[in-house]
């Protein structure tokens, strides 16, 4: 008796099978962490590159080849770093979330309208992306930020030099000027951890967000289908070629958003429009650039792996049932 109510549907389609489910939920877990293990390093260096730009002014490809070999002569430690647990954990939960939520729709609610399974799959990646993201991005802004404020100095006795120079001017005016206020201390380069982030930004930023997963997991899978037999005959190819070039293809629509996210935060003050349009034109195509650089492998490549890699989890385990 217990064993025909068990096999029993329920109302709308929802099938009482708990253990099926949570072992497809933990194969959807299971890719996600994997997918987000293979992209962590080349995201985790164009993310400090961004950063360290912002404080440093630095120029970046100096930069990449230094980080590029502390990573490969290093890789326990680069991997092990905070920043790349930081990134790791984004993107380990941005999948994990995609994942669970197709898989949860399909079984539970297997004649659900596809349009809207695609609206919840979206939804809530993006609140969990969006989340984490921007959680992730002050942290790095802590890491990375704050030692852009004092500039190494070349060696240590020019060090010991600049430094009894100083010391020797400072005496010789106080000795002059006794009565002279302490010079102002120079400007730093504002710290997003300690400066709270104004609502444009905030708003910019979510908008940013929400096209980078709308263009990673929606847009994919429709353009994939419209793909002629000329250019990819394999269903997979198909799948490849979307998922590469459309999240990077949104980067041309959602960097002017960042761009002018950053510069709402930078100079709050009230300008005319046609300068900040100016400053992001000036920025738009090097940025979109390194932003296409940074967004292939996260949700290309990574996404890739991902949605290929569900699938055949999923195979195994229908197999073997």
């Amino acid at each position: 008796m217990t064993q025909n109510l068990r096999d029993q549907p329920l109302p709308f389609g929802i099938q009482r099978s708990r253990s099926r489910l949570g072992e497809l939920l933990a194969a959807d877990t299971l890719v996600a962490a994997g997918s987000a293990t293979l992209i962590t390093p080349a995201v985790m260096i164009f993310d400090r590159l961004v950063v360290e730009k912002s404080f440093y002014n630095q120029p970046l490809l100096p930069a990449f080849r230094r980080h590029l070999w502390f990573s490969i002569t290093q890789p326990a430690t680069f991997l092990t770093s905070r920043p790349s647990l930081l990134v790791w954990s984004l993107y380990t939960a941005t999948f994990a979330t995609a994942n669970a939520s197709e898989t949860i729709l399909s079984k539970l609610s297997p004649k659900i309208d596809h349009a809207i399974a695609g609206m919840t799959t979206f939804a809530s990646t993006f609140v969990v992306n969006s989340s984490v993201g921007i959680w992730k991005d002050v942290k790095f802004a802590q890491l990375f930020g704050h030692s852009s404020t004092s500039k190494p100095t070349p060696t240590t006795a020019s060090t010991t030099t600049t430094t009894a120079t100083s010391s020797s001017t400072t005496t010789n005016q106080s000795i002059s000027q006794p009565n002279s206020n302490p010079p102002p201390p120079p400007k730093t380069a504002r710290s997003i951890g300690r400066t709270r982030i104004p609502l444009a930004t905030y708003s910019a930023l979510l908008l940013r967000d929400g096209l980078t997963i709308f263009g990673s997991f929606s847009l994919p899978a429709m353009v994939s289908t419209s793909i002629p037999d000329s250019v990819a005959s394999q269903e997979y190819l198909k799948i490849l070629i979307a998922q590469l070039a459309i999240p990077a293809s949104i980067q041309l629509v959602s960097t002017p958003i960042h761009l002018l996210g950053l510069d709402l935060y930078n100079r709050p003050q009230t300008l005319p429009s046609r300068d900040r349009v100016s400053r992001v034109s000036r920025d738009w195509i090097g940025a979109s650039l390194l932003r296409m650089c940074r967004i292939i492998p996260a949700f290309g490549i990574g996404g890739f792996v991902n949605t290929e890699g569900r699938v055949y989890l999923h195979e195994m385990l229908d197999g073997r049932a």
